[in-house]
């Protein structure tokens, strides 16, 4: 693809911020003097988790063979589950990766939420050609707008991964050599490893590597520094005009990027609600969790992806069957339930295919068996309007500027004949 050409008002872009690079060079060296600029401490941006022992399968059923994951990723074996209560000891390294496990997401970490996370990605994603996600280990050092600093890359939850790739191909890891070798977090690299994997699959597309300081770019988009500059131009009182410039600010249209995709995110919700309802049979409220709503909204801008995407869906075989309800125990956010006759229904929608269901099976009556994810692709009963109106749209759109075209045409003709 050809590169576009630099225009006069690249020149002047280029003019500013090599303006404001020797103006914040003075001002850091006053900083530096005065000792009053912000100092790099790893702590803040680490975060002991929050166990909400309700939503563990292993808590639920008090038995630990429904689930582990949180116990093996932990490093420092920090996680304990006695009985119904699911604790986090003192010797916590505040990893994130009991977090990025969990598929019921028993654990909760304000600094690195899924959604907050994404926003976080996105927002340098688009503004700037590359955006890196790395460690306080491996930077060392305050970052820069396009670097996102993690506890542990692993404490990224693949369907975050997923989800992000769908949208954004210039992501990359910044992991030096030697950094995972040497880590306390023993069990990170293999976390980040499994989540990017995954993503990769399932979206088909791949994450860079960087591993030394020295190949990290930190430009801004073209596009984001034309339309920031026009912004500021036009609240500046001047008028630019021109059809080639955007007029919306470069931040603002990040930031109603981002409004669209959580926008997008509750109306999915709204719909599987619609659909489904937000009550089994049991009246027992389902949880359709954070990551899944992710991983959902990825596949509904691209469906064609879930005919690849494999994922574990429970299958009941009824002659084993003794309807205990030991299944509907475990499943803590009530995608699986039993009917009024007895029979096992899972809704595929909210299972996260944790397996527990199957696990705690006497009578191995269920199992876990990949299928594509096709049924995460909720129907959206007002797609097919909202394609109409943007079709109505695009030909008022082609009409009027035919229409101006026709009066630009005899306008000038008016004015050779004079």
């Amino acid at each position: 693809m050809a590169a576009k050409k630099h225009d006069f008002l690249d020149d002047i872009i280029d003019m500013q911020q090599d303006w404001q690079a020797l103006s914040n060079a003075g001002t850091d060296l006053v900083d530096h003097i005065t000792e009053s600029a912000p100092e790099y401490d790893p702590a803040d941006y680490k975060e002991r988790p929050r166990a909400n022992s309700s939503y563990c399968v292993s808590a639920a059923t008090q038995n630990l063979s429904a689930c582990t994951r949180c116990m093996e990723a932990c490093p420092t074996d920090a996680i304990s589950i006695h009985g119904a209560t699911v604790r986090v000891g003192d010797d916590c390294l505040k990893c994130g990766l009991c977090s990025a496990v969990c598929p019921t997401e028993v654990f909760m970490v304000r600094k690195y939420a899924s959604m907050a996370l994404y926003d976080n990605v996105a927002r340098a994603a688009t503004a700037y050609e590359q955006c890196y996600i790395t460690c306080t280990r491996a930077l060392g050092r305050l970052p820069q707008p396009n670097e996102i600093l993690l506890p542990c890359v692993g404490a990224m939850p693949q369907e975050v991964w997923f989800n992000l790739l769908c949208e954004y191909p210039n992501l990359s890891v910044y992991l030096p050599l030697g950094i995972c070798d040497r880590c306390k977090t023993i069990t990170g690299e293999e976390a980040l490893s499994n989540a990017i994997a995954n993503a990769e699959e399932w979206s088909g597309e791949s994450v860079g590597l960087e591993v030394e300081e020295g190949a990290l770019v930190h430009d801004q988009k073209r596009a984001y520094k034309r339309s920031q500059f026009v912004s500021n131009m036009t609240q500046a009182g001047t008028r630019l005009v021109s059809r080639s410039v955007p007029l919306l600010a470069g931040a603002q249209a990040v930031a109603n990027r981002l409004a669209e995709h959580s926008k997008q995110i509750t109306e999915l919700q709204k719909t599987l609600e619609s659909s489904v309802g937000t009550t089994n049979g049991q009246s027992r409220r389902r949880m359709l969790t954070r990551r899944r709503r992710l991983l959902m909204a990825g596949l509904q801008r691209y469906p064609d992806l879930a005919d690849e995407l494999m994922l574990a869906f429970p299958h009941v075989d009824v002659d084993r069957c003794t309807m205990c309800a030991d299944c509907a125990k475990a499943c803590t956010i009530s995608a699986l339930e039993l009917d009024g006759k007895g029979r096992v229904l899972i809704e595929p929608s909210y299972c996260v295919n944790c397996g527990a269901c199957a696990l705690t099976c006497q009578e191995g009556a269920i199992t876990m068996r990949e299928e594509p994810a096709v049924e995460l692709v909720v129907p959206d009963p007002k797609a097919e309007e909202r394609k109409r109106q943007r079709e109505r749209a695009a030909r008022l759109k082609e009409e009027g500027k035919k229409r101006l075209e026709k009066g630009l045409d005899l306008l000038e003709g008016l004015a050779e004949d004079e």
